[in-house]
């Protein structure tokens, strides 16, 4: 039987998995999900990045950033995830409670599903700006 294949807004899927559209485009560049990315006009004629994804890709995606997003990292590896180099930034980002950070075995790790949410209100703000 042929596997159902999906076609939704890059937005609509990032809400739905609750990670940021940077992550799942990185992810399907490196291959990590099966999956397409294209651009399409909306109703109101503005470009919209789409995604075409199998429903096994999809459940699959699910499953994983429910994992993903629970999981803990280094400092280091929180600054590679947000892109950022300057290592007072994350420390800035946890005083201010922009992501969470949990002690284990002594040392600061940063819990990936608050990257993630930053990551996403930061897109959700540039998307806000742009549209004004």
């Amino acid at each position: 039987m042929p596997q159902k294949v999906n076609t939704i807004p890059l937005d609509e899927l990032s809400n739905d998995v609750q990670l940021s559209k940077q992550t799942i485009v990185r992810w399907i560049d490196r291959h990590l999900i099966d999956a397409e990315l294209d651009w399409s006009l909306s109703d109101s004629n503005e470009e919209v990045r789409m995604i075409t994804i199998s429903d096994d890709s999809l459940d699959f995606l699910r499953s994983f950033a429910e994992e993903y997003r629970e999981d803990v990292v280094s400092r280091t590896e929180a600054r590679h995830i947000l892109k950022q180099i300057d290592r007072k930034k994350i420390k800035k980002l946890i005083r201010a409670g922009d992501v969470k950070d949990v002690e284990v075995d002594e040392e600061t790790r940063i819990v990936v599903g608050s990257i993630e949410d930053y990551l996403r209100s930061r897109e959700g703000t540039i998307e806000e700006e742009e549209d004004e």
